[in-house]
């Protein structure tokens, strides 16, 4: 037993370095990962907790930065190393001096310009021909004052229906909810018309937290790429109603104060200015009442700025409380807007919710996308052999 005891107290000093040391080798790993991760991991906190990262405070350290810089530069180099290796990497092309992006110099002469309302990033015209596109405003401003008219008050027709050509293209935006719609209304217009879509929907994405994912650049470069798509559909909101940043890195704004309004509404109002300027059609279609109560009351507040923003650029706003026949904050899983008497009775037998409350079973998405379809008027062309008769 006096031999035994020494041995045992060695062996638990071993056992006891061998766990610190792997306590100390996950620690170390752990720190190194969010050091090489944190722009991805910052982003997953604040729009899981809707709240800054314990380790934000670090940005602007230069060690720090380093590790989100080197691994933005060993995606950069693979991502240009697989497009090398499969013979697709293109340089990028000179822009010529006639169509260069507008210079520094020009650009809050040209912002304020009269007619130019909308932000000049989102502008697709290059300079100099944006400031030759102002000179034609100008000379029509110039016409119309002539006979007695307002030339800096733009006229906005409310549409009530969008029209689109066999080789236009419809492109999808929003989050989950626009997930389960998208696809229903992408094969009814392929199958009927032979119309192309694009389906951008993402799970947990809205317009408040635009670091973990930016709808208004997104749309923006979508736009850019695809010259034919003539119609963008909106479904989104739920991911929304919480307090948010202004910009990354700053303050939260608490949801539904003055400031935040003032920062959402323009993230929806950049959208349709540069779908305007592009002369494209917007259907936004506004969430329903939620079974849960606080979300449902988020709901009816995005509506009222949705309704509101769509209806400045006469653009066209869907209600699903309107779909599924839902009056005053009501929920109901069935269609209409009393669940006392809905469940298993007689008035109703369509389900239209899933069972989280807020989503959509099949026949509610298929609900959404028949109510969006009928707004859609197809312009089919002329026959070439009976047009030449």
């Amino acid at each position: 037993m006096q031999i035994s005891e020494p041995m045992q107290i060695s062996e638990y000093k071993y056992t006891l370095k061998k766990v610190g040391q792997v306590i100390f080798i996950v620690f170390l790993t752990s720190l190194l990962l969010i050091w090489l991760n944190q722009r991805s991991l910052d982003n997953f906190w604040q729009q899981k907790y809707h709240r800054n990262s314990p380790w934000s405070a670090l940005k602007g350290e230069p060690l720090w930065d380093l590790g989100n810089n080197m691994q933005q530069g060993a995606f950069a180099a693979s991502e240009t190393f697989m497009a090398y290796a499969g013979g697709h990497y293109q340089e990028k092309p000179q822009q010529a001096s006639g169509s260069q992006i507008i210079p520094p110099e020009f650009q809050v002469g040209l912002h304020f310009l009269q007619g130019y309302t909308d932000p000049l990033g989102i502008r697709s015209l290059k300079f100099p021909e944006l400031l030759q596109d102002n000179i034609k405003f100008r000379s029509s401003a110039l016409l119309a004052n002539q006979s007695g008219e307002n030339p800096f008050v733009e006229e906005i027709v409310q549409k009530t229906n969008v029209k689109l050509g066999v080789q236009d293209k419809v492109l999808f935006a929003g989050d989950s909810m626009m997930q389960g719609v998208a696809p229903h209304l992408k094969r009814r217009l392929y199958q009927e018309y032979g119309i192309a879509s694009i389906n951008l929907s993402k799970q947990s994405t809205g317009l408040t937290y635009p670091s973990f994912f930016d709808w208004p650049k997104t749309i923006h470069d979508t736009l850019d790429q695809n010259p034919d798509i003539k119609l963008i559909i909106v479904f989104l909101g739920p991911n929304d109603p919480w307090d948010m940043p202004a910009r990354p890195g700053s303050g939260y704004l608490k949801f539904a104060s003055e400031g935040w309004e003032e920062c959402y509404r323009e993230r929806i109002a950049s959208i349709l200015s540069d779908t305007r300027q592009r002369k494209i059609d917007v259907i936004w279609v506004g969430p329903p009442n939620m079974r849960q109560k606080k979300l449902s009351d988020g709901m009816a507040y995005l509506n009222t700025l949705y309704q509101a923003e769509m209806a400045k650029m006469g653009e066209i706003y869907l209600s699903a409380n309107d779909m599924f026949k839902y009056q005053s904050d009501n929920y109901s899983d069935y269609m209409g807007d009393d669940s006392s008497t809905n469940k298993g009775s007689s008035k109703s037998t369509i389900k239209l919710r899933s069972g989280d409350g807020i989503h959509f079973s099949p026949s509610g998405q298929k609900l959404i996308a028949d109510h969006i379809f009928s707004l859609i008027d197809v312009i089919q062309e002329p026959d070439k052999e009976n047009a030449a008769l």
